[in-house]
């Protein structure tokens, strides 16, 4: 279910910039997350997990999209931004809304892909579908759906989402998405401590207790204590099934 609901933002969220990242909107996209959060632990303390999962699902999503549509990467950071999923820290460094980001002519048959070389501030590709003008010197998302890059020029852009992507990108799409993975990790662990273990085992299918029946494979199932010392240890969390 949290797989469903996270690729389903593609589709009942399409077009909604906060919720990929995309057009700079940075400090929408964190409220989403952190706000997502929120519900996720509230639907879990009251036992509406199906709620829960949804919510976290498509938070999740929007999570993963940070890295492969912003050029924190390019930035050479190499660990998750932290601040998008704590409310109590503001983003910094982040591109004015006048600030040229991307070299604003075609170069090599790419529009809209290509930083400024002395770019170091935080930005993201423009998405559109309707064939309208990006703000000057901003860069594109590009892909096949993406208007702003110019006609003809649909796959160009910023984005890391397929390594196959011909825009120079997509051979950072690897690690993209480990770094997206470690952001998840931090995410989850981040609401595994506002809860309590019942609660958090069954979010994501797994239960403290020996269910009834006839099929049982043991899975001694380890969560965070290396990060968390104080968490449960393995015997005392019981075995999973």
């Amino acid at each position: 279910m949290i797989c469903y609901h996270n690729v389903m933002v593609d589709v009942t969220h399409a077009f909604s910039a906060q919720h990929h990242f995309d057009n700079e909107k940075f400090n929408e996209g964190k409220k989403l997350i952190t706000d997502g959060m929120d519900k996720t632990i509230n639907d879990m303390k009251n036992g509406k997990f199906d709620d829960a999962r949804e919510a976290l699902g498509e938070i999740l999503h929007t999570l993963q999209d940070f890295y492969s549509h912003s050029n924190w990467i390019e930035l050479k950071n190499t660990k998750p931004y932290s601040e998008l999923i704590d409310p109590n820290k503001k983003l910094t460094n982040l591109a004015e809304k006048s600030e040229e980001t991307c070299v604003e002519l075609c170069r090599k048959g790419s529009c809209g892909a290509e930083f400024r070389k002395d770019l170091k501030v935080l930005t993201s590709g423009y998405f559109e579908l309707l064939p309208v003008n990006k703000p000057k010197g901003k860069c594109s998302h590009g892909g096949i759906s993406d208007s702003t890059t110019g006609l003809g020029k649909s796959w160009d852009g910023i984005n890391k989402d397929y390594k196959e992507s011909n825009n120079g990108h997509g051979v950072l799409h690897n690690t993209a998405s480990n770094l997206a993975t470690d952001a998840t990790v931090q995410l989850l662990e981040n609401i595994w401590k506002k809860t309590d273990n019942s609660k958090f085992l069954r979010l994501v299918g797994l239960h403290e207790e020996e269910p009834a029946g006839a099929w049982r494979t043991s899975l001694h199932f380890i969560l965070l204590t290396s990060r968390y010392p104080d968490a449960n240890k393995p015997d005392e969390m019981g075995t999973m099934e």
